[in-house]
């Protein structure tokens, strides 16, 4: 398994970040807020989820529709049968059973797959979550003695465990659902997988402070901000960032032309007979190439580099003139050759005899060379349109010269 340590990082750091800052000020937070906020806080997460389904909706995100519309069921159970007193129900059942849906509901989101809201595989996750609504009712009308027994024994007698309310049976299956999510974090770098992750930590949080209702309320409030954010970064992903190379799209490129000054150069970027190379090794073998030479481009000296579409891309040089960019280009033309693309050799030895022959390799290095076409603002070239234009002839002309060069 492949991990791209570079988009986890980047899909992680902004809710790793709000959750740190949230935990530092746990403190804080169990202090009395200013009056104003006290009257609109217990409204600020009903604000939030219907925000968040409203864009799960807009976006076809079942698995988020479905998150919010478990955290608005269990503030609201929390609210009327947890910190409401006078209710005929045993708080220490109804408790556990409300935090029950936490990892039952995560780990059912994350087993069905992706299938749309209003369908048969939208109404089958709402009708399992109002299955279970309907269970912890009846339960706390017909009070079963062996259920409780089973939700509150304690298997290991440490000491660390008595510092949360929610009994061991209950953290053990959070624990495994936590490892599962996190599992699947870290095999897809996903924004929308780590928003849940993270949110999942928060209500998790909020439901082992339970006992003080603000406390509560806002780590409710983060755990839905969480997945809201996530969504949003998720769909400026999509739509400013190639889901191949993780590089900026043509669309991000346009808009960052637009805020070009007067000393600026362009270069469009080909990868040397791609189609060829895709041809006799396969497209997968491509894909593969060209996320090595994104990874290069992200490093070129004085640009930053766009995905135009197919093999070609776009490396715009802000205050740089012609020579500086065909510099900072002849540098980029000289690290993707001398950088083979290593080939997994199809044919690798099947028992550790086979090893003996020398001939035998692990990886075949292939050499992968780019043309680039530079181009520069100037009084001819006024517009930005007519500088990637001129960029495109100069690329053409340094595939009629060779290829493998840097052409202005």
């Amino acid at each position: 398994m492949s991990i791209d340590i570079r988009k986890l990082i980047s899909a992680t750091i902004l809710p790793i970040l709000l959750l740190s800052c949230s935990f530092y000020f746990i403190p804080l937070l169990s202090k009395p807020l200013p009056h104003t906020l006290q009257i609109i806080l217990p409204y600020l997460p009903f604000v939030i989820f219907i925000i968040g389904m409203g864009l799960s909706w807009v976006f076809h995100h079942s698995r988020e529709f479905n998150l919010f519309l478990l955290f608005t069921i269990i503030y609201i159970a929390l609210d009327n049968y947890i910190w409401t007193s006078g209710l005929k129900v045993d708080s220490r059942l109804a408790y556990l059973l409300l935090v029950s849906l936490i990892p039952i509901n995560f780990l059912l989101n994350f087993l069905l797959k992706e299938r749309g809201i209003l369908n048969q595989f939208g109404l089958r996750r709402f009708l399992i979550l109002a299955a279970q609504l309907y269970f912890i009712v009846w339960i706390l009308e017909h009070p079963y003695a062996p259920l409780k027994e089973i939700l509150t024994f304690s298997y290991f007698k440490y000491s660390v465990l008595k510092l949360t309310t929610i009994s061991q049976p209950i953290l053990l299956a959070i624990a495994i659902t936590g490892v599962i999510i996190l599992v699947r974090l870290i095999q897809t770098s996903s924004i929308l997988v780590s928003g849940i992750f993270s949110s999942f930590i928060a209500i998790t949080t909020a439901v082992h402070f339970y006992q003080q209702p603000q406390l509560a309320t806002l780590f409710i409030l983060l755990a839905g901000l969480l997945i809201l954010i996530s969504i949003i970064i998720n769909a400026y992903s999509l739509a400013y960032l190639d889901e191949l190379t993780n590089l900026p799209s043509r669309r991000a490129l346009f808009q960052s032309i637009s805020t070009l000054g007067k000393t600026y150069s362009i270069a469009m970027v080909d990868v040397d007979h791609f189609k060829k190379f895709n041809d006799k090794y396969g497209h997968d073998i491509g894909d593969q190439v060209l996320k090595k030479l994104a990874s290069q481009l992200r490093q070129v000296r004085g640009g930053k580099a766009f995905r135009y579409g197919g093999e070609e891309f776009t490396v715009l040089f802000p205050n740089k003139n012609l020579n500086e960019a065909r510099l900072f280009c002849n540098e980029l033309c000289k690290n993707v050759e001398n950088s083979p693309f290593m080939l997994r050799n199809k044919k690798r030895p099947k028992t550790k005899q086979d090893t003996s022959n020398k001939k035998q390799r692990d990886a075949i290095p292939l050499t992968i060379t780019i043309s680039i076409g530079v181009a520069e603002r100037s009084q001819d070239l006024a517009t930005a349109e007519e500088v990637l234009k001129q960029a495109d002839k100069a690329l053409y002309k340094a595939k009629n010269n060779g290829r493998n060069q840097v052409a202005i």
